[in-house]
């Protein structure tokens, strides 16, 4: 069906998104006709050639919205849930556009809920549709077919690794078919092509669909020539440089005053607008939650007053945002002798009172901390803050822990929810944990990790 020719899927893709606006309009007026006993074009004499000027404009509309939201290129490789999200954005700048011509020209579109039924309904086809294709495609390259032909031009740290991944996913249609590199390694299971001067000569017979350049430290002398020549012969190109492999998530390209500038990682509130939407989420819910549960913050106080000598709160250097130190405020679980500011606590910690016990059991000793939620110190949701004793010793022996100090530290984490809490847990898995909400964090990922919190964290098979 395709094999290498993106624009002949592109133009699959625009007939069958003019077919899905098309059908998207004549629903939402149909819907609104049938069960709301509503004709949007009822006041005009020239109700069917106004229908007609309407399937043309959405159609032409959603055309370009969807090319401007980036829906015209190969989702070969890349995750349904990103495509999924650009044809949302699509849809809504639609949505946008639309309202503000029913709101210029009220005769020609008076019912708002049209563009609701009409985006819904869109958005919903668009997802489907491409879903359904995507599906389709995948299994036509298992059975070998639409297949896109790599040739890798050098070898480093990166190269096995990428040769393995391809293999194990038949279903993105890539296949290698040899090398090229100073000399023949013995661990690549792929067709040896030579050494670098030949590379032109194998161009001029086959014309791979992409070349990728992954050289050596010894072989980076090269990297210019071998650059020049996909270009003279319109090889498509991509470099994987060997100190990638020290890296575990993607590389982002940014731009400094025209200069590119690669980031090892992207992190959303690094952006001022998501800081200001973290924040305010915090305070408010921080807030509610201090009045709502003020009673049994009370109650606890009192308690721990009176079956226990000792401070209400114990207080806790831990180390925060940027590595800067703060002070962790936690209703006192333990006899007040035998707290430290370097000892880690276990399960069923011997230290604990019997009323410790109990509200570490159901978290109610870091309920303390929403104060510092209050004074910026801490989010709701975030990495948990460690104690500065182990934050060095964690530091020389953990490869990427520092990483967590990127964001504020929180009172719950996908960690957390995820059963990793306590010291008898893994402390990779939980950095690991920590860099993946660190590097996709979003509002909605904040409010799933609340709820776990509620229904799932507080509960841990590995409550402390």
């Amino acid at each position: 069906m395709i094999r290498q020719n993106q624009s002949k899927l592109n133009a699959v893709h625009i007939v069958m998104d003019i077919i899905i606006s098309s059908v998207s309009s004549v629903c939402s007026y149909y819907l609104l006709y049938h069960f709301f006993h509503t004709d949007i074009f009822k006041d005009d004499g020239h109700s069917f050639r106004m229908i007609l000027m309407f399937l043309l404009l959405t159609a032409g509309l959603q055309v370009l919205c969807n090319r401007a939201c980036d829906l015209y290129r190969s989702y070969r490789s890349t995750a349904f849930v990103r495509e999924a999200v650009n044809i949302l954005k699509a849809g809504m700048a639609m949505f946008v556009i639309l309202l503000g011509v029913s709101i210029v020209f009220s005769r020609l579109y008076q019912y708002q809920a049209a563009l609701m039924l009409y985006f819904l309904i869109q958005c919903l086809l668009s997802m489907t549709y491409r879903f359904l294709l995507r599906r389709f495609l995948r299994f036509l390259r298992k059975k070998g077919y639409n297949k896109k032909y790599i040739v890798l031009i050098g070898v480093n740290n990166c190269t096995l690794n990428f040769i393995e991944k391809i293999r194990s996913s038949p279903d993105l249609g890539y296949e290698i078919t040899g090398y090229f590199n100073t000399g023949p390694r013995s661990k690549l299971d792929i067709p040896y092509f030579g050494s670098f001067k030949k590379v032109s000569q194998y161009f001029k017979v086959f014309v791979p669909d992409e070349a990728l350049i992954m050289l050596s430290d010894k072989s980076q002398p090269y990297l210019e020539h071998l650059i020049s020549i996909c270009e003279r012969w319109g090889i498509k190109f991509s470099i994987v440089p060997n100190m990638f492999q020290s890296f575990s998530s993607r590389i982002y390209i940014s731009s400094f005053d025209g200069i590119p500038v690669m980031s090892m990682r992207r992190v959303p509130l690094d952006r001022t607008l998501n800081k200001f939407i973290k924040r305010s989420l915090d305070i408010v819910v921080s807030l509610l939650m201090l009045i709502c549960l003020s009673p049994l913050m009370l109650i606890t106080a009192l308690i721990i007053k009176i079956s226990s000598p000792g401070k209400v709160i114990f207080k806790q250097k831990r180390v925060g945002l940027g590595r800067r130190p703060f002070t962790m405020y936690k209703f006192r679980s333990m006899r007040e002798e035998t707290e430290s500011d370097i000892s880690a606590t276990e399960k069923n910690d011997p230290r604990c009172t019997r009323f410790g016990l109990f509200i570490r059991k159901f978290s109610i000793d870091e309920l303390p901390q929403l104060f510092n939620v209050l004074r910026g110190e801490m989010s709701l949701v975030g990495p948990r803050p460690e104690i500065p004793f182990y934050v060095k010793e964690y530091r020389k022996s953990v490869p990427l822990y520092m990483v967590k100090h990127y964001v504020k530290p929180g009172i719950t984490g996908w960690a957390q929810v995820n059963d990793l809490r306590g010291s008898d847990t893994s402390i990779e898995e939980r950095i690991r944990h920590d860099i993946y909400y660190i590097e996709h964090w979003s509002v909605w990922f904040d409010i799933k990790i609340l709820f776990k919190t509620l229904t799932k964290g507080i509960f841990s098979k590995n409550a402390r």
